[in-house]
């Protein structure tokens, strides 16, 4: 049996459950230009989509095409909210 109350202050913010993190690609179409795909980390798919699109030229369609696996996207070594090229 657990020594903790059930009825216990809550949490600091300090110790708050983290936000996971997922690897999300997002695909660029410019006119005239060949699609690019993006893999960003970020905890939700507009943030990632969000992200892209603020870095990719006016006028660009950006688009959700999937999502990474831990194995896949562990080698890419990369960032939070930085978009890197596939």
């Amino acid at each position: 049996m657990s020594r903790r109350s059930a009825a216990s202050t809550p949490a600091p913010e300090d110790k708050r459950k983290r936000v996971k993190s997922h690897v999300f690609l997002v695909a660029v179409k410019q006119r005239r230009e060949a699609l690019r795909v993006f893999a960003v980390l970020s905890s939700s798919q507009e943030e990632a989509l969000a992200i892209v699109n603020a870095s990719s030229a006016e006028g660009a369609a950006v688009e959700a095409a999937g999502r990474l696996s831990k194995k896949l996207a562990r080698p890419l070594k990369l960032l939070p909210e930085v978009p890197h090229p596939i």
